[in-house]
C-alpha cells in the first residue's frame, strides 16, 4: 500500500518491479532482469537534486548556509564557489572531494575535514596535483531528511562566463533550480539569458531576489525584474529573501524574524513543487521500463497457453510469431529504417548545431566590429573585450540547449519508427547532458590591444613635420616677391599643412589600431568555434552511440522476446497430457500477475504524483 509520505508510489512500484523480476527469472530473461534492477536502484534513489545557480557575487553560498543552517558552503568577498558543491543528508557532517584519476576511470574519493570546505579545494593538497571534479558534502540539517541534496554551483558570470556550460549541464538531472540574483540592481542581460535557458532545460525552478536587507529600494527591483520576466514569456515567480535575517532569526530563535527573512516560502516552494515531484522524468521512465519488460514477458506467456488452450491456433500462432520475429531481426540490421533515420538526423543535427553556432559567432563578430569602427578601440578594449566574451558565452549555451532539444527529439523519432515497424513499449533513453557538450573547458580571453594612446609630444612632432614643409615652401614663393623666409603667409601655410598631415596621421592611426583590434576579435571568435565546434561533434557522437546502443538493445530484447513466445508455442505441443494441467496453471497465475503490473503501470504512467502534504 501507498504511505501518505509517498507521493511517487515507490512502494507501489518497487513491488511491480519484483514481480516483474521473479517472473523474468523463472523464465530465464537475465536480460530483462538487469533492466528491472537498473529501474528499481533509479526509483529507489531518495535523492530530489535541487540547483543552485546565478551569476557571481550574488549570495548563492550564504543562502545555501542561511536555509540549512549549517555552514556547507564557502562565502567571501573574492569568488566564493569554485567548485560544485553537493550538499545532502547525513547523520554527521562530513565532506570529501571527488578526484578525477588518469586514463578516463572512476573519479577517486578523498575525504577531507569539513572546516576545509572555507579554502579554495581546486588545489587541495589531499588531491596530490590531480583536478577536484565537485566537492560532497552531508549535513545533519532537517530539511535534507526528506531527500532534498542541493548543488551549490560556481558563479556563472565572469570574463567569458567559464562556468556557464557546466552548469547548464546539471540542469537536465536537476529535480529543481534556484536562480539566485540580489536587489542592488534589475536583471542584466546575462541574467535574463540564462534564465531563460535554464527554464528551458529544468521548468521546476523560482528565483530568490538576495540581500533585501541591504537595499531599501528592493521591492521595487524586485517589481522591475517580474515586469522584465513578463516581456520575456517567463512565468518563473520571484522569491525576495534576506540570508542576515534569516541566520539571526535561527540563532535567536525568532520566528517572527524569520518570517520577515522570506524563507519560509523557499521552503513552501521546496514542499509543493520540489518534494511532490511536480516533474518527475526519472519517475516516468521507471514506470516505461516496468511497462515494456511486462509486455515482453506477457507476449512468451500468453503464446505458450495459447497453443495450450487452443492447439487448432497453433500454427497461424506460429506463423504470426515466426513473422514478427523476421521484422524484429531486421531491425537489427545496418540498413533498418531505425538506423538510417538515426544516422541521417545524427547528420543533420550535427550540421545544423555547427550552423546555428557559426551564424551567432558572426552576428557577435559584426556586432563587436560595428562597435570599433564607431571609436578608437584603444580606449574601450577592456569593455568591448568583456561584451565579446560574454556574448560568446551566452552562444554556446544556447547553442547547447538548443542541440540537447532537438536530441531528445530525435531519440521520439527513432522510437516512432519503432512503433510504426509494430513494437510496442518502445522506452525513450534518458539523454544526459553531460554527454551533450557541457563541460567546455575555459576559454582564453581576448588578445590585448597592443596599440598605445597618442602621447601630447607625438602629436607636436607630428604637426610640426608637415608645417615645415609648408612654411619653407610658401616662404620661398613669398621670397620673390620681397618677403621674408617667416611671414603671415609662410605661417598660415605651415599650418595648415601641418593640421593637415596631423589629421591624416591620426586617420591612420585609427586604421591601424581598428584593424588589429578586429583581427584580434577575428582571432578570438575562430579559436572559440574551433574549439567548441570539435566539443560539440565528438559529444554528438557519443548521443549517436548512445542512442544506437539503446534501440539495439530494445530490438534485441524484443527478438528474444518473440523467439522464447515461438519455442514456447511449439514446445506445448510436445507436453505430456500430465504435466499439461500443471504448466496451464502455473502460465494463467503468470498471467494473471503480468496482467496487473501492465494496468498498474498505465494506471501510474497516467496519474500525477500526488502533492506532498508536509
Amino acid at each position: 500500500m501507498t504511505q501518505p509520505n509517498d507521493p511517487r508510489k515507490v512502494a507501489v512500484i518497487v513491488e511491480l518491479i519484483d514481480h516483474a523480476s521473479r517472473i523474468a527469472g523463472a523464465r530465464d530473461r537475465g536480460d530483462l532482469v538487469q533492466r528491472l534492477a537498473r529501474a528499481k536502484e533509479r526509483i529507489s534513489d531518495p535523492q530530489i537534486r535541487v540547483v543552485i545557480a546565478g551569476q557571481l557575487k550574488q549570495g548563492k553560498s550564504q543562502l545555501l548556509n542561511s536555509l540549512l543552517n549549517v555552514p556547507v558552503a564557502r562565502v567571501g568577498d573574492d569568488e566564493s564557489t569554485v567548485l560544485a558543491t553537493v550538499v545532502s543528508y547525513g547523520e554527521q557532517p562530513s565532506a570529501r572531494l571527488v578526484v578525477a584519476r588518469p586514463d578516463g576511470a572512476e573519479p577517486e574519493l578523498i575525504s577531507i575535514a569539513p572546516s576545509d570546505l572555507t579554502k579554495d579545494l581546486r588545489r587541495a593538497p589531499e588531491a596530490g596535483g590531480r583536478e577536484v571534479l565537485r566537492v560532497e558534502v552531508t549535513a545533519p540539517s532537517p530539511l535534507l531528511k526528506g531527500g532534498l541534496a542541493f548543488i551549490d554551483t560556481p558563479g556563472v558570470g565572469g570574463h567569458g562566463q567559464p562556468h556557464l556550460s557546466a552548469t547548464l549541464g546539471l540542469l537536465p538531472d536537476a529535480d529543481a533550480v534556484l536562480m539566485v540574483s540580489d536587489t542592488s540592481q534589475e536583471f542584466t542581460e546575462p541574467e535574463m539569458t540564462f534564465i531563460r535557458q535554464a527554464v528551458e532545460i529544468c521548468p521546476v525552478a523560482t528565483i530568490v531576489a538576495t540581500k533585501t536587507d541591504l537595499y531599501p529600494r528592493w521591492r521595487d527591483i524586485v517589481g522591475t525584474n517580474i515586469a522584465h520576466l513578463q516581456r520575456a514569456g517567463i512565468s518563473t515567480p520571484v522569491t525576495p529573501v534576506s540570508s542576515v535575517l534569516r541566520s539571526h532569526a535561527i540563532a535567536t530563535n525568532d520566528k517572527e524574524l524569520n518570517e520577515e527573512s522570506n524563507f519560509p516560502a523557499i521552503v513552501k516552494f521546496l514542499s509543493d513543487r520540489v518534494l511532490s515531484r511536480e516533474n518527475d522524468r526519472i519517475r516516468d521512465q521507471v514506470v516505461a521500463e516496468i511497462h515494456s519488460a511486462a509486455e515482453h514477458l506477457l507476449m512468451a506467456v500468453n503464446s505458450e497457453l495459447s497453443a495450450f488452450n487452443d492447439p487448432g491456433e497453433r500454427q497461424r500462432l506460429t506463423a504470426d510469431l515466426e513473422r514478427r520475429k523476421e521484422e524484429a531481426q531486421e531491425a537489427l540490421q545496418h540498413t533498418a529504417l531505425w538506423q538510417q533515420v538515426l544516422g541521417d538526423g545524427i547528420n543533420d543535427l550535427t550540421a545544423d548545431v555547427d550552423h546555428d553556432l557559426r551564424y551567432r559567432f558572426r552576428n557577435i563578430t559584426a556586432h563587436a566590429e560595428k562597435v570599433i569602427d564607431s571609436g578608437d578601440p584603444a580606449l574601450h578594449w577592456a569593455e568591448i573585450g568583456a561584451e565579446v566574451e560574454d556574448a560568446v558565452a551566452t552562444a554556446v549555451g544556447d547553442n547547447f540547449v538548443w542541440a540537447y532539444q532537438r536530441a531528445e527529439a530525435l531519440a521520439a523519432e527513432v522510437a516512432r519508427t519503432f512503433t510504426e515497424a509494430g513494437l510496442e513499449a518502445v522506452q525513450l533513453p534518458q539523454i544526459d547532458a553531460r554527454d551533450m557538450g557541457a563541460g567546455f573547458g575555459e576559454m582564453n580571453s581576448l588578445a590585448k590591444l597592443e596599440a598605445k594612446p597618442i602621447k601630447a609630444g607625438h602629436k607636436v612632432i607630428t604637426g610640426m613635420r608637415g608645417s615645415y614643409g609648408g612654411v619653407l615652401m610658401f616662404g620661398m614663393l613669398t621670397s620673390f616677391a620681397g618677403l621674408g623666409m617667416f611671414n603671415p603667409l609662410s605661417v598660415g601655410a605651415g599650418l595648415l599643412l601641418g593640421r593637415k598631415a596631423y589629421k591624416e596621421d591620426m586617420e591612420n592611426r585609427m586604421l591601424r589600431v581598428r584593424g588589429e583590434a578586429k583581427t584580434n576579435l577575428r582571432k578570438f571568435i575562430d579559436d572559440v568555434a574551433f574549439v567548441v565546434g570539435k566539443e560539440s561533434r565528438d559529444r554528438l557522437k557519443g548521443i549517436q552511440r548512445q542512442l544506437r546502443d539503446h534501440y539495439r538493445e530494445i530490438a534485441n530484447q524484443t527478438t528474444r522476446s518473440l523467439n522464447e513466445s515461438l519455442q514456447a508455442t511449439l514446445s506445448a505441443a510436445k507436453v505430456e497430457e500430465s504435466e499439461r494441467n500443471t504448466r496451464v496453471k502455473e502460465l494463467e497465475h503468470q498471467q494473471n500477475i503480468l496482467t496487473q503490473v501492465v494496468q498498474h503501470a498505465q494506471n501510474l504512467a497516467r496519474e500525477a504524483p500526488l502533492s506532498s502534504t508536509g
